[in-house]
């Protein structure tokens, strides 16, 4: 069995608040985490934190600035848990780890991406850590931790979202000691004797547009009367949605060339950002379909999502009484999913 939950980690969980909120942290027992390689505990654990990281989230996190504490706490319970998952066999042994972190979003979702990283888990030790990290580490640690013990001196952190531009991705990057401020609070570094790569994004890596223009062609029955509109969650801050957006018009340039589609453009729902920021997104994208519409083309909604099941809910829900097409699989569903992770790889222990 290799999920940690024990009270160990819960110490651990956040350097800031005190330890009564983080026994406040509701987490099942250790048996609840005793299923295969690794489950993740239920949705709805409830936390309960103390002033000074209440302040330090409505700082750091747009969308806090104007709740109370009880909306903050709820909030947070509804955040996919922090887990680990170990992948590889306990006879695989290797000088190099491979760590991917996620946001995770639920069984079905989470399984789709150990699917795809299982080809590399038979000669690489291999872990995924998932979960924000917004109160803590411990996950990672743990991590870090079977993988240096299944032999690994060097561990490459494939991240396993579309753009370093995100909130995420600095909690990581601070995480792993190579930033100082954290976007969420100043949870525990991983402490490790093995040297630590953490890989780039996705971005545009030309594998990521492959995933896109076969995903769009399962739903495409006439290219040349339909209009493509990859579609991301996006970061919060304006200045980190407009490189992602950069990187999204790259795709769709290459996916007009490649798929002959009447036209295909890109956006972010900044699905995180203040309700304004976000209404103003599902605005825009609804007009793109009713404009689509009224030319007589068919738009075709690709999700720009590592996960199946992310807020592709949320998706349908705003675009209500339109006629379009959804393509609703994430990136990770994809079998070059695991191409980018391996290539990713290598180019890491290349450039060593």
């Amino acid at each position: 069995m290799r999920v940690s939950s024990n009270l160990r980690h819960l110490r651990a969980l956040c350097g800031i608040a005190a330890t009564a909120a983080i026994t406040a942290v509701l987490l099942p027992s250790y048996s609840a985490f005793a299923q295969g390689r690794g489950a993740p505990p239920p949705m709805g654990h409830a936390h309960q934190m103390d002033a000074e990281s209440l302040r330090i989230l409505r700082e750091r996190v747009p969308s806090y600035a104007l709740m109370t504490d009880d909306q903050i706490n709820e909030n947070m319970g509804m955040m996919p848990p922090d887990w680990t998952w170990y992948g590889s066999a306990d006879g695989v042994s290797d000088d190099v780890g491979v760590l991917v972190v996620a946001h995770g979003s639920g069984t079905s979702g989470d399984k789709v991406l150990q699917d795809g990283v299982m080809p590399i888990a038979k000669t690489h030790p291999t872990a995924i850590g998932y979960g924000m990290a917004m109160m803590g580490s411990f996950h990672i640690q743990d991590a870090i931790d079977q993988l240096t013990a299944a032999g690994a001196k060097t561990i490459v952190v494939v991240p396993a979202v579309v753009t370093e531009q995100s909130s995420i991705y600095r909690q990581w990057s601070y995480i792993f000691d190579l930033n100082n401020d954290a976007a969420y609070l100043n949870v525990p570094r991983v402490k490790t004797d093995a040297k630590i790569i953490l890989a780039p994004a996705m971005d545009e890596h030309p594998l990521v547009t492959e995933i896109l223009f076969d995903h769009a062609k399962e739903v495409s029955t006439d290219p040349s009367k339909e209009v493509v509109i990859i579609l991301g969650h996006g970061p919060t801050f304006e200045e980190e949605n407009a490189v992602e957006l950069k990187h999204i018009a790259t795709h769709a340039g290459r996916l007009k060339e490649m798929g002959g589609f009447a036209d295909v453009k890109g956006i972010t729902l900044q699905d995180d950002a203040p309700e304004e920021m976000r209404a103003a997104n599902v605005a825009t994208v609804r007009k793109w379909v009713e404009d689509a519409d009224k030319a007589g083309l068919t738009p075709i909604i690709v999700g720009y999502l590592i996960s199946t099941r992310g807020i592709q809910y949320k998706i349908n829900n705003d675009l209500a009484g339109l006629d379009y097409k959804f393509q609703t699989k994430g990136l990770s569903a994809h079998g070059n999913f695991t191409k980018w992770i391996r290539a990713t790889v290598d180019e890491q222990l290349a450039g060593m």
